[in-house]
């Protein structure tokens, strides 16, 4: 018989490629992982991993195993979720991501939900949108909350259930004694060309969810800013703003009511939509769905335009 938790110690190393990642990830030795690996090969009677002095790979059989491993492991965390469910007990442990701008809310709500329910214990992490879903897939993660500036957002995906939490505009943010703050109420792609022309850009780092949407609204509407700052944060980015450094395209909720800032409307319009993320095999989990709400009733409200 195949053990299980030697399974996930070879799913864990099919995923993360090295002896010293899967160590580090799973909170052992390497030498701990690598005699787990070996007593699975003795159990399977086969050779999984192929050893050389630089590093370790799965062979053809190893692959095909952690392929089953994959499958096992979902399937017994469904068949997990399905008697918790009929337990009803909310307990256990369970590890949410956020994006950074919105942990501090959701961080008050699962304290909160904590006190409710003793026997829960919730791990909370900040995670950008780009490595949630994966870190939900390969088990870091039972919930993530992400943000989508795609003009349509993802449905289910293989594995994962995506739950819509509230879609907002996307605003043009300028400083409210700044000029364009004065002009017309929403801004065409004429009077985005002429801000990004004449004040300084304001955005996050290339490989950002909201710098790729950015740059795309920017380039449709023929827009090519002078001068560029680059800041990890769209709160730093809304604070830059009021203190009148520039100019950014940031989500209605960032700035909302803040300080020396004007949210001007865009024509045609933008938006982000936050969602989170779930594995499918959680589905009936108490835990689970017990932060889920959670996130809903902290995140779940807003504008939509």
């Amino acid at each position: 018989m195949l053990d299980l938790r030697r399974l996930h110690v070879l799913h864990r190393f099919s995923v993360l490629g090295t002896i010293t990642a899967t160590a580090a990830d799973l909170g052992y030795s390497p030498s701990a992982i690598s005699q787990q690996l070996a007593a699975l090969e003795s159990e399977a009677g086969v050779a999984l991993i192929e050893r050389t002095a630089q590093r370790a790979s799965l062979t053809d059989a190893g692959r095909e195993l952690a392929e089953h491993a994959a499958g096992i492991l979902a399937a017994v965390e469904t068949a997990h979720s399905r008697m918790r469910s009929r337990a009803g007990t909310v307990s256990g442990r369970v590890t949410v991501s956020c994006i950074p701008a919105l942990a501090p809310t959701l961080a008050a709500r699962l304290a909160a939900l904590q006190g409710e329910h003793p026997e829960l214990t919730v791990v909370a992490h900040e995670t950008g949108s780009t490595t949630a879903a994966a870190g939900v897939l390969d088990r870091r993660y039972d919930l993530a909350v992400i943000d989508d500036w795609s003009p349509r957002p993802p449905a289910h995906g293989s594995g994962l259930s995506v739950h819509r939490l509230r879609r907002e505009a996307v605003v043009l943010a300028v400083p409210s004694d700044d000029p364009p703050a004065g002009g017309p109420d929403t801004v065409t792609d004429a009077r985005l060309r002429e801000v990004a022309r004449n004040r300084t850009w304001l955005c996050a780092p290339p490989g950002q969810l909201s710098r790729e949407a950015g740059d795309r609204r920017l380039t449709a509407a023929g827009a090519a800013p002078v001068r560029r700052w680059e800041f990890e944060g769209l709160h730093i980015l809304a604070a830059l703003v009021a203190e009148g450094a520039g100019a950014a395209l940031l989500p209605e909720g960032v700035v909302r009511d803040r300080p020396g800032v004007t949210a001007l409307p865009l024509s045609p319009p933008m938006r982000r939509t936050l969602l989170a993320l779930t594995r499918t095999t959680t589905r009936e989990d108490p835990a689970t769905a017990a932060c889920l709400r959670a996130v809903h009733e902290a995140l779940g409200t807003g504008t939509e335009r």
